[in-house]
């Protein structure tokens, strides 16, 4: 199994990602930051997958922030890290 981290730092965003797995198994644990904190905290995993088949469009890989779900759009990890955080916002509130 492989391990590769990746980070994330514009827009005001800083992220960091740990993926283990690879191909379709692929799981990234997202640490997010947010500025003036100086600690990552843990928010969840977000999930490689596959589009969903639209019309003549051919499945794509695709990260999301739900197991098991096919986004209609493709987004890039950092992009399903952002709508991760924007979840656990909405569960923390």
């Amino acid at each position: 199994m492989s391990i590769r981290r990746m980070e994330y730092k514009k827009n005001g965003y800083d992220i960091r990602c740990r993926v283990e797995g690879s191909g379709d198994y692929a799981e990234g644990l997202i640490l997010w930051k947010s500025y003036g904190d100086d600690k990552y905290i843990v928010i969840g995993k977000i999930y490689k997958t596959t589009t969903a088949a639209c019309g003549t469009t051919r499945d794509t890989a695709t990260w999301h922030h739900v197991k098991g779900a096919s986004p209609i759009t493709k987004k890039s990890w950092h992009e399903a890290a952002k709508d991760l955080y924007a979840a656990f916002r909405k569960e923390a509130a």
